[in-house]
């Protein structure tokens, strides 16, 4: 072969490889450019394998990734190709291509279903925010989805701290019976700020969402009965953060006030509380020990003959527990509770 011939075929080769190797490179850096990265609470969320990623105009992140950061247990059941995550009281269910999720037993519909990219479960972002109470943002300069819990593990200058044992007073928005609800039922409720702009770091606005965990309408002489439960507390600024409580009255003998703080006395500290259809005003709250949301006439009437043994039993005044909108009650907190200073009312 002609020596030039070979030499200006070796300079086109190592060009051609050149650009080659400049244009994978660059495609490379593209990627890693654009590729999206997740923090929960300021922590970097470091994926193995599967990494966000951006599906139809939405971001779907890895299921087990995200809630495992969040202190979250995740199942699969493959059989089933169903995901279930369980954080202190919430139990969020998500199954394949479904368009809904289950959060503590109450359906909540996805902007895009959980589908398996990779032999992993991807989730719409946003449904993160959904699932457990989290405040999620976008940062599109850095290409990062943000994720703060609003737990003692945010990272906020001054997260406020609620401790267990304080009673926060609420005035339901939704009209409950004991003869016309139903288990699983929800409600929703107003922080009772008394007027001021906030109630212990609650700004005034907060909603309290829950729902009715057991109910029992009046027969003959035995009262109808009516559980609360309690689920998430939603913010005026869109987030939300779960709560764990039980069900207090705001009367005296169960409270008492400190310095503006309301605080359940040691005696009236229970957590099987329900109300039941006897004596004045909406019903009086009685320890009932439900097991499996099952009420019975014996269980009820030995509930009010242990606890009200003082009040003599008329069977004239057993009715249905009726709680109108505007009706005030209490929930005592279970844990601490903190208040990230992303919702923290403005001085």
């Amino acid at each position: 072969m002609n020596r030039n011939k070979f030499q200006n075929q070796s300079k086109a080769s190592f060009a051609n490889g050149l650009s080659i190797a400049l244009l994978v490179g660059a495609l490379a850096t593209t990627a890693m450019a654009q590729s999206i990265r997740a923090s929960v609470d300021g922590t970097m969320v470091n994926f193995p394998d599967v990494q966000p990623t951006m599906m139809s105009g939405r971001v779907m992140v890895p299921v087990r990734g995200v809630f495992e950061h969040m202190n979250a247990d995740v199942e699969w059941d493959g059989s089933q190709r169903i995901v279930t995550a369980f954080r202190s009281t919430d139990t969020i269910w998500l199954k394949l291509n479904s368009k809904t999720a289950s959060i503590n037993g109450n359906q909540v519909p996805l902007e895009t279903p959980a589908v398996m990219h990779n032999g992993r479960t991807m989730v719409p972002l946003r449904f993160i925010s959904e699932a457990l109470g989290a405040s999620v943002d976008w940062i599109s300069e850095s290409r990062t989805v943000e994720i703060k819990t609003g737990g003692p593990t945010m990272n906020t200058n001054n997260p406020m701290r609620i401790e267990r044992g304080t009673v926060l007073p609420f005035q339901l928005k939704t009209k409950l019976t004991s003869n016309n609800s139903k288990v699983g039922d929800k409600f929703t409720a107003n922080i009772d700020t008394s007027g001021l702009v906030n109630y212990q770091g609650i700004p005034e606005g907060t909603v309290l969402e829950g729902r009715v965990d057991a109910v029992s309408a009046k027969t003959g002489d035995t009262p109808g009965v009516l559980g609360l439960a309690f689920d998430r507390l939603r913010f005026k600024n869109g987030t939300s953060m779960p709560i764990s409580g039980a069900l207090i009255g705001l009367d005296s003998d169960s409270i008492s006030n400190e310095n503006g703080r309301l605080v359940a006395k040691p005696k009236a500290v229970n957590d099987n509380l329900k109300y039941v259809g006897y004596g004045a005003g909406a019903g009086t709250l009685v320890a009932i020990l439900t097991k499996g949301n099952l009420l019975t006439s014996t269980l009820i009437g030995a509930a009010l003959g242990l606890i009200l043994g003082e009040i003599q039993k008329n069977p004239t005044q057993a009715r249905d527990v009726t709680l109108d909108t505007d009706s005030k009650f209490g929930v005592r907190i279970t844990n601490d509770l903190y208040i990230g200073s992303s919702i923290s009312v403005p001085k």
